[in-house]
């Protein structure tokens, strides 16, 4: 069996699967069912598949005709739904996504304290090598379909996935944030997961007091700020100056051209009234959203720009294989980076933190983006 490259290609098959399950459904709030268990459940259902397959096939080619109907209905269920993934994918590199015109003009790899050591120090020297403190800064030039030229050269700031904690603790966090203020943009964009519990709301006080810009500094809240004291971390961004949007916008003019900055709350655990949103009328428009899946929103308002957070990047890569858990209805292809549908584009942040205090082959990130006039 195991000589067999069928065997092989089974199991391939079945992990593709598997990771396509868990991105879509098993990581994501169900409120009768925990995440773990729909992950139990996907690995015993695959698991039983394959040992009842097992000890009907030795997975030679000649003897897959007599297979009995359970086993082969298992085979052609895999094999249906790889080629259900190939097409899903090929469909979305070849139809949906469209190029995106942006230039990398600038990258840091900031030099952190030698102080702060990050967890797991038996990774250090390997490929997996913890890289939760290396922080990297990247400027991109970003053109823009239908970006009015009054606002031509826009410049803001994100940052997002702080995830406070026992690690991504209060000093590291000044250390970023004063990163970020550096690059002195037109405005900043907190794209949400400040926290992850209540008793870490305290470390987030006056931590971006000092983080102003000309046209200000906005937020939105994500799903582990709902998790955790939605109201609490409202009221004190708004002591450090923080404008945070919940489904609204706020209206910005320059020689004669508005651009309205909306927010949207979290996609899984927020305010779902989107109405205000559409009421919005402007020349341009950029959303801020915690997470990618709201895409289609970004589309349907007609925002030149969505920016968000949410995936980590995908947190612990693999050589090769790069991210594997991306908590996406769209799975990996919103692991980070940009992404273009139509005339919208977005850009995903890998964030700053995450849980576990982990990243392999995945760097945090604060990224500024100068946007141009493009086609």
């Amino acid at each position: 069996m195991i000589g067999q490259p069928l065997f092989w290609l089974y199991l391939l098959f079945q992990f593709c699967v598997f990771v396509f399950l868990v991105n879509r459904f098993g990581i994501r709030p169900h409120r009768q069912v925990a995440e773990f268990l729909w992950v139990i459940l996907f690995l015993a259902v695959q698991g039983g598949g394959t040992l009842g397959l097992a000890s009907a096939w030795d997975f030679s080619p000649d003897s897959a005709a007599a297979l009995p109907l359970f086993p082969k209905a298992w085979l052609a269920l895999t094999f249906a739904w790889a080629a259900f993934m190939a097409w899903d994918m090929a469909w979305w590199l070849l139809a949906r996504r469209k190029p995106v015109a942006a230039r990398l003009t600038r990258q840091d790899f900031a030099n952190r304290p030698s102080r702060w050591r990050a967890p797991y120090p038996f990774l250090d020297g390997t490929v997996f090598q913890n890289q939760l403190y290396d922080l990297e800064v990247d400027e991109y030039e970003v053109r823009l379909p239908g970006w009015p030229k009054a606002w031509d050269g826009l410049s803001l700031v994100q940052v997002s996935d702080l995830h406070v904690g026992k690690f991504v603790h209060r000093p590291y966090l000044e250390w970023v944030v004063a990163k970020a203020r550096a690059l002195k943009p037109d405005l900043f964009a907190l794209t949400g997961d400040f926290i992850s519990f209540p008793k870490h709301l305290p470390f987030i006080g006056k931590l971006f007091q000092n983080l102003r810009a000309p046209l200000g500094t906005y937020a939105v809240l994500g799903n582990h700020d709902h998790w955790s004291d939605a109201p609490g971390l409202i009221r004190t961004l708004q002591e450090d100056g923080v404008k945070v949007l919940v489904n609204e916008g706020r209206m910005l003019r320059r020689r004669g051209k508005t651009l309205a900055i909306l927010g949207v709350d979290d996609k899984w655990t927020g305010n779902q009234d989107l109405g205000p949103l559409f009421q919005v009328k402007a020349d341009a428009k950029i959303l801020l959203a915690h997470q990618p899946d709201h895409f289609k929103l970004a589309q349907k308002l007609g925002a030149n720009l969505q920016i968000s957070g949410h995936c980590h990047g995908g947190q612990i890569c693999f050589p090769l294989l790069g991210p594997l858990v991306v908590p996406s209805d769209e799975g990996r292809k919103y692991a980070a980076g940009f992404i273009r549908e139509k005339d919208s584009v977005m850009f995903i942040n890998r964030g700053i933190g995450g849980y576990p205090p982990l990243r392999t082959l995945c760097p945090p990130q604060v990224v500024k983006l100068v946007l141009k006039s493009g086609v």
